[in-house]
């Protein structure tokens, strides 16, 4: 039996499904049937920017949507009448569910539109553009806010030679499968940043300063494998039993360095007591998937401690550079504390936004953009879980909000450093969180954007691959297995063991 769902009843007057009318195409990925969704006018909340939804039914087993065609097997072996009646409903209750969900994303769409619409500035070609609606909102959006590259146009930057460097770095650390396969990529691609900022210069008196380092995986790698020290700041430390660096060999444990301390209250005093003790004078600012506002606290320590050099005669460090890869957007506008940052964050850039110069005495339509792209910056984390009703425009949407406010960023790092640059730093199966801002004095190398086995880096790799030997042969690898711990999604249990004594 082929169903065609529109404006029809299916088995009784009880299952029936509201039709608003439907285009059909076909379906450039699957060559299924794309079903276009047109809204009635009466209730579309704005007839300038949505009148359409479309949906592409991939398989016979999607669920019912308008306009869609789908087969249904009545006489499948061993199914009563009524038993298939009951199939056949419960697809039609889904499909229901399913219409719902679409139009609560295309509202929520058309409501994100209206306050952009109203809270950016009005630009004056505005008058003599052909845009259409949407492209005349994303053209104010990007100019408003300086938005230049679009996430798409981002280069990839995983590091020289993957498939050489990631099992040197995987022989090091004994971690659970599932776990070392969504970090380690991620944590090789940082490593390599941070010595090409640091020009492989990795001696005495070169270190790295840590945001947010939680269990320092990252940072054992870089005291074992690169020979540099780290200080980690970190506002509250993990227990005992799950810091990393608590399994090295006492010599690399003592490189390591805890500091408890919120990253906007950490300066150059701090950092200065702390480095003078291990002499330092050299380092760089890292910090992996600070949330939200987290990002621009980063940012703003970095700016106070790169100044503190020039203006104290007493301070000797020098921040060369950062690397810092950008976490939840979203958490702006409401964090894990449900508080809001968007007032904070508008505060810290509200000087700096090409498009809002001419109302910075009022930072009201700045804050309900922020917030509103902010809180839309989710529709890309959410497009990837499961049963999720998420456009395609949508995504782009999202990215695109996500690709302005972090402009306002990348312009922030370059007054700070001289030079700053935006990449994607480790592939999409290992995070969604894949974007990546490096800031360094006057150039950024090219370096740092290798990536593949097309990109080479010899010095690199045989300095890995000589520090992971001497370390196998000096103490083995360092556990880093959570131990006392489960999980479901990284798939290890290791609830009956106990962490080793000195």
């Amino acid at each position: 039996l082929v169903l065609r769902v529109q404006r029809l009843a299916v088995l009784s007057p009880r299952l029936r499904l509201l039709a608003m009318g439907s285009v059909e195409s076909r379906c450039g990925c699957c060559e299924g049937i794309r079903t276009m969704f047109v809204i009635p006018q009466s209730q579309a909340q704005s007839s300038n920017f949505c009148d359409a939804v479309s949906v592409c039914v991939h398989d016979t087993t999607a669920a019912l949507k308008l306009g869609s065609t789908i087969e249904v097997d009545l006489q499948a072996a061993g199914l009563s009448k009524n038993q298939q009646k009951k199939l056949l409903a419960r697809q039609v209750r889904q499909s229901r569910k399913n219409h719902k969900k679409i139009h609560k994303q295309t509202n929520a769409t058309v409501a994100a539109f209206s306050v952009l619409d109203d809270a950016l500035p009005t630009l004056v070609e505005d008058s003599e553009s052909t845009f259409d609606a949407q492209g005349l909102l994303r053209h104010r959006l990007c100019k408003t806010f300086g938005a230049q590259k679009r996430y798409h146009a981002l280069p990839l930057s995983f590091g020289p030679e993957p498939e050489k460097g990631l099992p040197v770095l995987g022989s090091v650390l004994l971690r659970p499968p599932k776990y070392a396969a969504k970090f380690l990529p991620q944590e090789y691609s940082l490593l390599h940043k941070l010595w090409v900022i640091l020009g492989g210069a990795c001696a005495a008196g070169t270190g790295v300063l840590d945001i947010g380092a939680g269990n320092a995986n990252c940072a054992v790698l870089a005291v074992a494998l690169l020979g540099l020290t780290v200080i980690c700041v970190e506002r509250e430390s993990p227990r005992e039993e799950l810091r990393a660096e608590a399994r090295l060999p006492e010599a690399l444990r003592r490189r390591i360095v805890r500091v408890e301390a919120d990253v906007e209250d950490f300066g150059p005093e701090e950092l200065q007591r702390v480095a003078s003790t291990h002499g330092l004078h050299r380092m760089v600012l890292v910090a992996k998937h600070p949330c939200g506002i987290g990002v621009d606290r980063s940012i703003e320590c970095a700016a106070r401690l790169h100044a503190s050099r020039a203006e104290s005669a007493g301070v000797s460090i020098e921040i060369i550079g950062v690397v810092m890869a950008t976490c939840c957007t979203n958490k702006l506008s409401l964090d894990d504390a449900r508080i809001s940052r968007v007032p904070e964050f508008c505060k810290l850039y509200a000087h700096d936004v090409p498009g809002f110069t001419c109302l910075s005495h009022d930072n009201h339509g700045f804050e309900r953009a922020v917030e509103v792209m902010s809180r839309c910056s989710a529709w890309r984390t959410a497009s990837g879980s499961e049963g999720n009703a998420i456009q395609a425009s949508q995504l782009e949407w999202a990215e695109l909000f996500e690709d302005a406010l972090q402009s306002l960023r990348l312009r922030r790092l370059a007054q700070i450093f001289g030079a700053s640059t935006e990449i994607r730093f480790a592939p999409r199966e290992c995070t969604l969180q894949d974007r990546c801002l490096v800031a360094a004095p006057c150039s950024i190398p090219e370096g740092i954007r290798a990536h593949g086995e097309m990109s080479t880096d010899p010095v690199f790799l045989s300095h890995l691959r000589k520090a992971a030997s001497q370390l196998l042969a000096d103490s083995g690898p360092i556990d880093c297995r959570p131990l006392g711990l489960k999980s479901a999604k990284y798939d290890f249990d290791y609830t009956d063991m106990s962490a080793p004594t000195d």
